[in-house]
């Protein structure tokens, strides 16, 4: 059994990409997405002075959806004079749809995007993202960047309790770590159940294998395509 952990407003394109593929999916969301709805008074001085920042980073699809939401409170989106850039394809093409043109890494994580702004010599960046945000890209620059929380992951806990039902040796596809700590702190016994967990990013994966809960294997980038041809 393939499971998949991903908030349900983000999994229409890989449910998708799964029945036409032939691929059974069982969809267990352990988390959902909702917008922020107050900000902290140094996120609305980043809005209003939006215009001094080199660069903005897009973290994810929902920061795109949400972030944009709040920067047109401030300005007309067609009215952004920035560099944008997003952290992978499902990213750009959201932006795309607003249409703003985007950088991406070659590769889909912080270190790819700390490399892309570096090479562009973006020195001022307001880093758009949710609040569950791990930092990544602020240890590359060593610094404290200014941020944009503009969504929050809530987790669904009552989920937990249908992975708790799934069958041993079951393949569990996980995002972000996130997730693997949500599973982690409401599982007892979790190295009995021999799951096969296809992780995001390699750094997902070490946290995950170091907890010696069953195999671990790292798709060759973290779109759903990949992700799922890695079940495969």
């Amino acid at each position: 059994m393939i499971v998949n952990t991903r908030p349900e407003k983000l999994s229409r394109d890989l449910n998708y990409f799964a029945q036409s593929n032939q691929i059974e999916l069982t969809n267990i969301p352990l988390t959902e997405i909702s917008i922020r709805e107050a900000l902290s008074q140094e996120e609305i001085e980043h809005l209003t002075k939006i215009e001094s920042f080199d660069g903005i980073v897009f973290t994810s699809s929902s920061a795109c959806k949400y972030g944009l939401r709040k920067i047109q409170d401030f300005m007309e989106i067609a009215d952004i004079k920035s560099s944008i850039f997003a952290i992978g394809p499902a990213t750009k093409n959201e932006l795309k749809e607003h249409g703003l043109e985007a950088f991406m890494p070659e590769e889909f994580n912080s270190k790819g995007m700390f490399e892309l702004l570096t090479k562009h010599g973006m020195k001022n960046i307001l880093l758009v993202c949710g609040t569950n945000n791990e930092n990544l890209l602020e240890r590359h620059f060593n610094k404290i960047l200014p941020k944009l929380e503009a969504y929050n992951m809530n987790p669904l806990e009552y989920n937990i309790g249908k992975l708790k039902s799934l069958p041993k040796n079951s393949v569990l596809l996980i995002f972000n770590l996130a997730t693997f700590k949500l599973i982690e702190q409401n599982f007892e016994n979790l190295n009995d159940r021999n799951f096969v967990w296809i992780c995001a990013s390699q750094r997902i994966a070490d946290y995950v294998d170091s907890k010696k809960c069953g195999k671990t294997l790292v798709a060759k980038s973290p779109t759903y395509e990949d992700m799922l041809n890695e079940t495969q």
